[in-house]
């Protein structure tokens, strides 16, 4: 009888992975997630408070701004106070020069009417017309009158005046009642000298030749004075009227 011994044959088990090697990607992948999501959040956490300093940083800029913008506004109000109020001085002296100019002038004339009347009182032994003007202002005209008498032994004297310009119009002769046309004062009253100023528009197309004075005296037995100007002797174009001598000044 034959025995059979069995035979054995031995093989080298294949060692398997573990489940970490074999997913070692994955695990790979998961921890640099959560790193960087720590990283991320840690970062943001450093960003929002780099940018809270920084906006209470930009606040205190922009209140020091603020503070500084209404130091410069407050600081141009008072320089722009202190221009008005040299302004205004400075006007006032211009004012001031201006008038003190004007009363010079004033009396500076009114020394050369009175000279020129003491220098003619020789001359003047009745009523008369002393001195006749007209300017131009703007486009009206002002006549200056002035009338005088005798100095010597004066004694008041009053009466009307008449004016009457003579000119042309449409190649015609036209004759102008100043006192009518323009309703002027046309009484005198004075014991050494009177100046009268009238204000006139010539009507248009109305070219003066000459101007007439009348006077008639208010006694019993005065007689009318005419005297007559022309009005080239009279009219001084280039000379405005000033406001500044004898004008209408009260009878002397």
């Amino acid at each position: 009888m034959t025995i059979k011994i069995p035979k054995y044959e031995i093989k080298q088990q294949q060692q398997q992975q573990s489940y970490v090697r074999k997913h070692w990607v994955i695990f790979g992948l998961m921890a640099l997630a959560v790193a960087t999501f720590l990283l991320g959040r840690f970062s943001q956490i450093d960003i929002l408070n780099a940018f809270k300093g920084q906006k209470e940083t930009w606040s205190e800029v922009n209140e020091q701004l603020s503070t500084e913008v209404e130091a410069n506004r407050k600081t141009i109000q008072n320089l722009q106070l202190t221009q008005k109020i040299n302004q205004q001085a400075l006007d006032e002296l211009q004012l001031n020069l201006a008038e003190s100019l004007n009363e010079n002038a004033t009396l500076q004339a009114e020394l050369a009417f009175y000279e020129n009347l003491l220098g003619n009182k020789d001359r003047i032994r009745q009523l008369k017309v002393f001195e006749l003007s007209a300017l131009p202002v703007d486009d009206l005209i002002e006549i200056k009158l002035v009338l005088a008498q005798k100095l010597e032994k004066a004694q008041v004297i009053k009466g009307k005046i008449a004016l009457h310009l003579k000119g042309i119009q449409q190649d015609k002769g036209v004759e102008l009642d100043l006192i009518e046309q323009f309703k002027l004062n046309n009484v005198y009253e004075f014991k050494y000298f009177q100046v009268i100023n009238y204000i006139i528009k010539l009507p248009e197309g109305f070219n003066p030749t000459a101007l007439s004075v009348e006077l008639q005296g208010s006694g019993r037995n005065s007689k009318v004075i005419t005297e007559s100007f022309l009005w080239s002797d009279v009219f001084d174009p280039q000379e405005p009227a000033s406001n500044a001598a004898l004008s209408n000044s009260q009878p002397r």
